[in-house]
């Protein structure tokens, strides 16, 4: 990837089969744009990438790092919440985890506040359990399912506050779909609070969703705001191709709702907010051996697909006597090699914790969506063998 100065305020930045021109936005203060670098996907509807340093996906981060993430984009929704009840959104697969924060740290801000959570999914138990659904049109993996909410989760009317969470918007289009489609099934908000990273959209987003929800106000907050052109290379004879699709390797996995780690599909109610608790990560912590471990091993936490929440808040939790510790979650995204993606593993995403993955790991401890401590890899029985390993993956 070329990158290249245009002037003061744009940057042009020559990808295989385009150029991608990006400038801040005129008149932003403090901006910075170390918490995201550019990469290259393997999709013609959209070929590059914003990748976060700050979020955990793509690149493993320090857990305070992203909490500090967290809390700031909170601190800007909760400067544009009404006084009433708050209803939260979160969009698989990349920011289940990041709405999820979001709503904690309102949570912690308004404690008595009624307040929900809920995130999108692209896994269903059951067609009844679908309450609609929706599509990101330029996405790897456009459909995304919003099942119906558990009760003293959603919370509208009178004074209410609608949080969508994303990573970032280019568009608007699917914050607009999303809010459209809520509208249509009668749940009714005063304000509605479009809360990303990084803001492309340039306000589309922000008119979009004034559109599809009449008589809403709406608003914009994010960490950075710009604007992007992209110019396609004409002279590529064919654009890259997703990957094709790849057999299950194991019986399909339907989510219950029940399960104590499970991600937050049907959504959590305000007073589950912290849903990994303190007593339940010492369990964990002591079990998998962790405690065994010296202050300064190098232990990588990392989520599964949508299962994001609770593995950031157990790495939260060893990051207090384990520095080193780095959180981070597999993608679906067709991702390139590159400056922002140095390595990578590819393996079938057949959601069975990922046997190809785990091949590739070495040493880890595999814990499942009822806590259990499942499977063991590279790993002697002898404790002075696990307190040697330099680096743990531990797939929650």
């Amino acid at each position: 990837m070329t990158h290249i100065l245009i002037d003061s305020d744009w940057t042009e930045h020559r990808l295989t089969t385009g150029s991608l021109h990006l400038k801040s936005a005129t008149g932003a203060t403090g901006q910075s744009t170390d918490f995201f670098r550019l990469a290259e996907r393997i999709n013609p509807k959209r070929a590059f990438l914003f990748v976060s340093t700050v979020l955990g996906r793509h690149i493993p981060v320090a857990p305070n790092v992203h909490r500090a993430a967290l809390q700031r984009l909170a601190a800007k929704v909760s400067d544009q919440l009404l006084d009433g009840p708050v209803f939260v959104m979160g969009y698989a697969e990349t920011a289940v985890g990041l709405g999820a924060g979001v709503f904690q740290e309102l949570r912690r801000t308004y404690p008595g506040r009624a307040m929900g959570y809920q995130a999108t999914t692209r896994f269903e138990p059951s067609a009844r359990d679908v309450w609609f659904r929706i599509e990101e049109p330029h996405s790897h993996a456009s459909s995304h399912a919003i099942l119906k909410p558990k009760i003293g989760v959603l919370h509208q009317g009178p004074g209410s506050t609608l949080v969508l969470v994303d990573d970032e918007t280019t568009t608007g289009t699917t914050f607009c779909n999303l809010a459209a489609r809520l509208y249509e099934t009668g749940v009714r908000f005063d304000r509605v609070v479009l809360a990303t990273l990084t803001d492309w959209s340039e306000g589309s987003a922000a008119d979009g969703v004034s559109g599809a929800i009449p008589g809403a106000e709406v608003a914009a907050v994010s960490l950075f705001d710009g604007a992007w052109r992209w110019e396609q290379d004409t002279t590529q004879d064919r654009l890259p191709q997703l990957p094709g699709s790849i057999e299950a390797e194991c019986p399909a996995w339907r989510p219950t709702g029940e399960a104590p780690l499970e991600a937050a599909r049907f959504g959590i109610a305000g007073a589950a907010a912290d849903t990994m608790n303190a007593e339940l990560a010492a369990q964990l912590f002591s079990e998998v051996g962790l405690d065994a471990l010296p202050c300064d091993a190098r232990i990588l936490v990392l989520g599964s697909g949508e299962h994001v929440w609770d593995p950031f808040l157990f790495a939260e939790t060893i990051a207090e006597s384990r520095p080193e510790t780095r959180f981070a979650a597999t993608t679906r995204s067709p991702i390139l090699l590159g400056e922002a993606i140095e390595k990578k593993i590819a393996f079938g995403d057949h959601y069975g914790l990922g046997v190809a993955l785990l091949d590739a790991l070495g040493t880890f401890v595999v814990v499942d969506q009822n806590a259990n401590v499942v499977r063991f890899g590279g790993i002697k029985a002898e404790v002075a063998a696990w307190a040697a390993s330099p680096r743990w993956s531990l797939p929650i």
